[in-house]
């Protein structure tokens, strides 16, 4: 199922509950209304018109016994007044009645005011002149039965408000335990419906930033999964139809640049030896020009040599080939046999090396050559990037624990020594023009170089800090830069003295 079909679906379905919920609420409000104005209708106009029929029956009753007792033509009339006033009041009951019990105590209350009425009539046909001594027996159960029926039918009513409010009450009862159990329903299925649907979606996201993370850190080897039937399964293709064509140039620039540098080794060393052999005057003699042309052209050579050596380097670090023999070195004799290396150059540009070496060996485990290209390129740098007449100073020192200024993305990856182990820092300060911060991180990035100025001669292509990167991460130790106190740059390479036995492994991550 698509993922937008999903959505589309889950959340209809969480509309329609909505709106069932809402349709219901309404049937509920208006079936409770209804059952507020029957109940407003039997307090207000039933219950005043029993109370005024209770009322006339009283009067009925006083003036009957006026009437009978004096024989007054007065009170005769007002009595027959108030026997139309009463013959009113119950049709009036008879419209008002609500329930079937209502009724039927009405129809009673009906039967007895009929019987009242004739046995009325038949003693004031036999009173005379006189009147009566008291009421006849038969008045007075008339009037008794009549005031008890209407009684009976306000407790009817009485009774009939109770069942109304009762049903008010339990059809509020019935609402609210249908909206709570609606509610915890819909919020039940919205939550379901909405974890199905995050983990559809978050599950393939989780895989493809893995990829494109796996694409980063060059394993082109990593394909996703395209058993799914949605959108995602269209995109997992197309990411593996990339990830393969990417691994395939990938595979054509690593073929190509290894290659080229091993097509052109051989024709450069031997362009090499032809000019340092014209440089020593072995053909004959030179002028002072020529030589100077030719060292020159050496020099160049020697730059060449050095990015076609950082390329086949490059190759064997992407290709896993890169291998470390660690043994015991003294890291200070190592430091010693580098500056030796680079005095000339720095004679050249008149940049004076100032050095604070300690006197006793510093010993690490660490395959030699590579921490000496290591060391050669930060030293070089800091010669080729300082002015004329400027100061590299080269410091090396034991410390016991990790510099605080060292970047927080090294410190998971640097090993710590053993209790009787310790760290060595080495520290290349020059006094050129620096590095912006933005710049600190990336300039170990391959291919990337600082644009500050005009552009240096004899500047790189930018793979000999990516290589040193590489080649300190496998080492499990450390390498950055900070901002000089003079000015310039200061270049730091933590190493343990003995680190892990992970580095073969480490050593096969691209850069």
């Amino acid at each position: 199922m698509k993922i937008t079909t999903r959505i589309i679906a889950g959340y209809g379905l969480f509309i329609v509950v909505l709106v069932g919920l809402a349709v219901y609420q309404i049937f509920t409000v208006d079936q409770m209304q209804s059952i507020n104005q029957k109940l407003k209708d039997v307090n207000f106009d039933h219950a005043f018109d029993i109370l005024l029929t209770m009322q006339d029956l009283d009067l009925v009753q006083e003036f009957t016994e006026k009437s009978l007792r004096i024989a007054d033509p007065d009170y005769r009339n007002q009595l027959e007044e108030y026997i139309e006033t009463s013959n009113g009041n119950l049709k009036q009951l008879k419209i008002d009645a609500i329930s079937e019990l209502e009724l039927i105590e009405v129809e009673r209350l009906q039967e007895h005011w009929d019987t009242f009425l004739i046995n009325l009539e038949r003693t004031q046909r036999n009173l005379t002149t006189e009147g009566l001594p008291e009421l006849p027996q038969s008045l007075k159960n008339d009037l008794e039965m009549l005031l008890g029926q209407t009684r009976n039918i306000y407790y009817s009513v009485a009774r009939s408000m109770s069942v109304k409010l009762d049903e008010s009450a339990q059809t509020s009862r019935t609402a609210k335990i249908v909206l709570v159990s609606i509610t915890v329903a819909v919020l039940s299925v919205t939550m379901v419906v909405s974890l199905i649907i995050v983990r559809s979606i978050s599950k393939p996201l989780a895989h493809l930033t893995e990829g494109t993370r796996a694409i980063i850190e060059g394993k082109y080897f990593y394909r996703l999964d395209t058993s799914r039937k949605d959108e995602f399964a269209l995109l997992a293709k197309d990411f593996n139809t990339m990830i393969r064509r990417l691994s395939e140039l990938d595979e054509l620039k690593r073929d190509f640049i290894s290659h080229v540098s091993h097509e052109l080794k051989s024709p450069l060393a031997s362009m090499r030896e032809t000019v340092q052999l014209m440089v020593d005057g072995i053909p004959g003699p030179l002028t002072e020009k020529q030589k100077r042309l030719l060292e020159l052209n050496l020099q160049s050579g020697d730059r060449l040599t050095s990015m076609i050596r950082n390329l086949l380097d490059l190759t064997k670090i992407e290709a896993g080939t890169m291998e470390y023999e660690l043994v015991w070195q003294d890291l200070v004799s190592l430091v010693h046999t580098t500056i030796a290396e680079l005095e000339v150059r720095a004679e050249e540009k008149q940049v004076c090396i100032e050095t604070a070496l300690p006197d006793t060996p510093l010993e690490i485990k660490c395959d030699r050559d590579r921490i000496v290209q290591v060391i050669v390129n930060l030293l070089g740098n800091a010669v080729k990037f300082s002015p004329e007449g400027g100061v590299v100073q080269v410091r090396l020192e034991a410390v016991s624990a990790v510099p605080d200024t060292m970047p927080q993305v090294w410190h998971s990856l640097v090993t710590v020594p053993p209790s009787k182990g310790y760290f060595v820092l080495l520290s290349i300060t020059d006094s050129g023009p620096g590095i912006l911060e933005t710049d600190k991180i990336k300039i170990f990035e391959k291919f990337h170089q600082v644009k500050k100025g005009k552009k240096i001669p004899g500047q790189g292509v930018g793979l000999g800090l990516a290589i040193c990167r590489t080649i300190v991460s496998a080492h499990q130790g450390a390498v950055w830069v900070e901002d000089a106190p003079g000015g310039g740059s200061c270049f730091r390479l933590l190493l343990s003295s003995e680190p892990g036995e992970e580095v073969a492994s480490r050593a096969s991550q691209p850069i």
